[in-house]
């Protein structure tokens, strides 16, 4: 009987410690489960709705041409006896490029003046029955010069003189000399022609639209040209012309006069063109807040910490933005980065 009564307090003891033990593991089993259950927010990145000028663009390739450029050729035939240029040297306008043998024209120039010396005294001999032939009536002048010779002198004179300037190739205007061929102390007859003249100041390119994309192409338009060769190098420039005849392509051929002065674009250089058409007022989102959902475009718009996405209607386009026209408003915070996962009203932290 003691001995029962020495065991009651030993086993009340073990009881209430095993009833402890059994409650903490329950408490934390609890505690784990809510924060399994508890959900965890997607971290996103969210850019306002705007109203701005947006830029559409129309991305072609194209060919860089000089504005200006001119074929200098030998109008003189003869002899080179210098040639004091070299392929891509600068040159100013008047500056020489070549000179030719002269000898034949010199002469022939000289035989003129000796011509109309001789017409000159024939002439006096005509006029010798006129004491006063300072008020001869126009017609009787006339006559007298086609008797005396003097009026085909004169023309014999001013012909030679123009062969001998023909001799002298001079550059028509300030450029740079390209495709030079002639080679000195050769005759003329075994070129083409002589050089090149590129004005690099007037570059302008070349490219053509489909007629659907014509209306992007008007008159006085931005573009934006960087050559495949350096994808980094951006010169700007300006529809000047265009030439409304579609072709048997369907394609409409447009010119742009570069503004940008750069030595990096030359003539025949292979580019790529980036027509940037001005919508001025329009609401704009980045084109990464763009998703799909049930086959419809979507934007979702975060408030509140939360998601909530929205049905909208599209204006066109272009590498960075998008033009909403229906479905947002102004400062709604569209979400651009982590919107590709998530659904409607899902739990977002910025």
């Amino acid at each position: 009987m003691n001995r029962l009564f020495l065991l009651l307090p030993l086993l009340g003891q073990l009881l209430w410690a095993a009833s402890c033990s059994s409650g903490r593991a329950d408490g934390e089993q609890s505690t784990s489960n809510e924060r399994k259950s508890a959900p965890t927010p997607v971290m996103v990145t969210t850019a306002p709705a705007t109203i701005k000028t947006f830029y559409h663009e129309l991305l072609c390739n194209g060919t860089v041409e000089a504005g200006q450029m001119a074929k200098i050729t030998f109008e003189a035939q003869g002899v080179i006896e210098s040639i004091p240029i070299t392929n891509g040297q600068l040159v100013k306008q008047g500056q020489l490029l070549a000179q030719l043998n002269s000898t034949e024209q010199q002469m022939a120039l000289e035989r003129a003046h000796n011509a109309l010396q001789r017409a000159k005294v024939e002439m006096r001999h005509v006029l010798l029955g006129y004491s006063d032939t300072s008020n001869l009536p126009p017609q009787v002048m006339h006559t007298a010069r086609i008797q005396s010779g003097l009026a085909e002198a004169e023309l014999q004179v001013r012909e030679r003189e123009h062969n001998l300037s023909k001799t002298v190739i001079k550059s028509p205007f300030a450029g740079r000399v390209v495709s030079l061929q002639a080679k000195p102390h050769n005759p003329t007859s075994s070129y083409e022609y002589l050089c090149q003249i590129v004005d690099e100041q007037s570059l302008r390119v070349s490219f053509s639209v489909l007629e659907s994309e014509l209306h992007m192409a008007t008159l006085g338009t931005e573009v934006e040209v960087h050559p495949f060769s350096n994808q980094n190098l951006r010169v700007k420039g300006k529809i000047t012309e265009i030439n409304r005849m579609v072709d048997k392509n369907g394609m409409v051929s447009v010119i742009a006069n570069l503004t940008d002065g750069n030595h990096d674009i030359i003539p025949g250089m292979n580019v790529r063109v980036l027509v940037r058409k001005a919508l001025p007022n329009q609401l704009v989102i980045p084109v990464d807040g763009l998703a799909r959902r049930q086959n419809r475009d979507v934007v979702f718009v975060m408030r509140d910490s939360l998601a909530y996405w929205q049905y909208v209607t599209l204006g066109p386009r272009n590498t960075q933005d998008v033009v909403i026209t229906e479905g947002l408003n102004e400062g709604d915070r569209a979400i651009v980065k982590g919107n590709a996962t998530i659904g409607h009203e899902a739990w977002v932290r910025e």
